[in-house]
């Protein structure tokens, strides 16, 4: 019997559109009337949620920035919050805007050094105005564009504003050329304060070290009484694969990297085929 069911929502509920489908709506809001705990498990904080997935009735809580944040739904609060060591967050934007300011004062570089950075404070997204100047000709894509560009709250030079940043839970670092992204991280996986993930191709997803949706997600599982055989969990990239180790039964998407499929015990369609509404159709509702 599954009591909770845990789902990643980019390239897992989401598909390649940024868009939830109506089927895995119906899916998630048939599986809610059944009584069972549909629990968004995400690197998104509260801010940038689709408004498809909130407009779900009954739905509870939610496991954000990778395990940093649990909201709860009902007392419309955090129910738990791990934020960024004192500091910490200004130092990360401060390095990797550093990184970019490096490379445009060397003419040898081949591609400039790009990155667009996000932090997450109490649930919502904050980004400096400066990540606007020339975005629609960022590779990076529209989707992209569209998800920076909404629903954010920009502020002039955000790596000064200490007071916010000290109040931050997550970074999210965003590189055009994927190995620039390889290389901050490498440098930040040296911090012993902080821990790196990756949800999607040349991004650096950064918390306080412990942070991760598996540990998130099964803490609320006990505080809910639920044991690791009932938990159902969806994903398709790193970052869900201590969400995976935390659920009785780990389902990866058609379109998840081939770590991840190797990580499940089953694989459904893919995120543009609404993979999720199918498994749940097959197996639980």
């Amino acid at each position: 019997m599954i009591k909770l069911i845990a789902v990643d929502l980019d390239g897992t509920l989401l598909d390649g559109e940024n868009r939830v489908d109506d089927r895995n709506i119906r899916a998630l809001q048939r599986a809610l009337d059944m009584g069972i705990y549909v629990v968004p498990a995400t690197g998104r904080c509260m801010g940038v949620f689709p408004q498809e997935l909130t407009s779900l009735i009954g739905l509870r809580y939610a496991v954000t920035e990778n395990g940093a944040l649990i909201w709860n739904y009902q007392w419309e609060r955090e129910w738990r919050r791990m934020g960024l060591p004192r500091g910490k967050a200004g130092e990360i934007l401060r390095m990797a805007e550093g990184e970019s300011a490096r490379a445009e004062e060397n003419p040898a570089n081949a591609v400039e050094f790009q990155v667009y950075a996000e932090v997450f404070i109490h649930g919502q997204a904050y980004a400096d105005i400066r990540s606007l100047e020339g975005i629609e000709a960022t590779p990076l894509g529209r989707n992209f564009i569209r998800y920076f560009t909404e629903n954010h709250n920009f502020v002039v030079g955000l790596c000064g504003q200490e007071t916010l940043l000290d109040a931050a839970e997550k970074v999210n670092l965003y590189f055009p050329d994927a190995a620039d992204g390889a290389g901050v991280r490498s440098r930040l996986e040296q911090d012993p304060m902080i821990k790196t993930a990756s949800s999607i191709c040349g991004n650096v997803e950064v918390t306080a070290a412990g942070v991760e949706k598996g540990a998130a997600l099964w803490e609320l599982a006990q505080q809910l009484g639920i044991g690791r055989r009932e938990i159902l969990a969806f994903g398709d990239n790193e970052n869900d694969l201590g969400m995976f180790a935390a659920a009785g039964t780990a389902v990866a998407m058609g379109n998840a990297r081939e770590r991840v499929r190797q990580a499940a015990g089953h694989v459904t369609g893919t995120n543009d085929e609404a993979g999720v509404a199918a498994f749940l159709e097959k197996y639980v509702i």
